[in-house]
């Protein structure tokens, strides 16, 4: 019930009560929230916001949070809810309108987020700011690159229904990890309301190693993400256990040259052994010699490691003869000396032609 005002008073809105225009702001107390539900969601400008009161169906409406936090509403003004959750913007409402209103009951629930910028740095294969909006998927179909928006129709919400993006979910839009990347130290950097910022050290090679998804923090609006380069001492099973999960990208470049129908820059998937990118190449050629196929890497501190492999089909896995490929290698299949030799001729048939009409 509305204490001793008119019910138009509420209905007017602010214009009509210039006395009550000041700006109210409530400075949130900051701490990181694991949660990724919409309990955890902060109210930004942008926001599409749905507020109603119980059992005063005057007070109902959806507004849009302007650029500098705020909103407007009847009888209280101009209000900050930049930096609050769901429930505790309504109960700041609740507050607000006491003098007004008995017992009042406000909710507001956001209709339509903003759209979620953040910018990824350091070991990750398409650094940059990204923009998130309100429907989108880690499959990330139809990033652009300037900027790498995501846009809409690809399954992850950036705040309500289906949780918000995290740490790792981002890394992936990011194109994965690289090789180089140490996931035990990662920097996530938050802008605070107040122009101030907090950084959290996340560690998801914990939470591969333990399934502790804690570490797994949920991205906000303005967020920054960091991931530091390696020791290059680091044991190379922890790069290759770090290849096969879903940090790291989907596929990784080699370059293949030589006696293969199909040279050139291939994709294939993180770990995938060599035979796989000389199937992805389509095969030898009949002047290749499988005896002689040379892998060269280069390696996290410049050091290059050099192979001389028999390219057996059918072999298995093997670290010595068939082994797990990364992103940048190089694989050189030589020419037979019967080979050298059938290109030689072939090179000089169109010679000895041309003399014999001339004979």
């Amino acid at each position: 019930m509305i204490r001793s005002f008119p019910l138009c008073l509420i209905l007017l809105g602010s214009v009509c009560l210039p006395g009550l225009t000041q700006t109210v702001s409530v400075q949130p107390s900051y701490r990181f929230n694991l949660n990724t539900s919409t309990s955890s969601y902060r109210l930004g400008p942008g926001d599409t916001i749905d507020i109603s009161c119980f059992n005063v169906p005057e007070i109902k409406g959806t507004i849009i949070i302007l650029s500098d936090g705020t909103i407007t509403l009847p009888l209280v003004g101009s209000l900050s809810l930049s930096g609050l959750s769901q429930e505790q913007a309504a109960a700041h409402l609740d507050r607000l309108y006491q003098p007004y209103l008995e017992k009042p009951l406000f909710t507001v629930t956001v209709a339509t987020p903003r759209p979620t910028a953040f910018t990824i740095l350091g070991e990750v294969n398409r650094p940059g700011p990204y923009t998130l909006n309100s429907s989108t998927s880690t499959s990330a179909t139809n990033q652009s690159v300037a900027g790498n928006k995501i846009g809409t129709g690809q399954g992850i919400t950036n705040g309500l229904g289906g949780g918000r993006l995290t740490v790792s979910q981002a890394l992936n839009l990011a194109g994965g990890v690289t090789e180089l990347a140490d996931v035990e130290n990662i920097t996530l950097v938050r802008r605070l309301p107040g122009g101030e910022s907090v950084e959290r050290k996340v560690n998801l090679w914990k939470m591969l190693q333990t399934a502790d998804s804690s570490e797994d923090l949920a991205i906000m609006d303005g967020d920054g993400i960091l991931v530091a380069k390696a020791d290059p001492d680091r044991p190379s099973r922890d790069a290759e256990y770090l290849s096969s999960t879903t940090l790291a990208p989907a596929t990784v470049e080699v370059k293949i040259l030589g006696e293969v129908n199909r040279p050139g820059v291939i994709q294939v998937a993180p770990n995938a052994p060599l035979t796989d990118a000389l199937v992805a190449a389509g095969g030898l050629t009949e002047f290749a010699d499988p005896r002689v196929v040379q892998m060269i890497r280069l390696n996290r501190d410049g050091s290059v490691t050099r192979l001389s492999l028999v390219a057996a089909l059918e072999q298995g896995r093997d670290p010595q003869k068939n082994p797990s490929l990364r992103r940048g290698d190089l694989i050189v299949v030589q020419r037979s000396f019967g080979g050298s030799l059938a290109r030689t001729l072939q090179s000089l048939l169109p010679l000895n032609f041309l003399l014999q009409l001339f004979r």
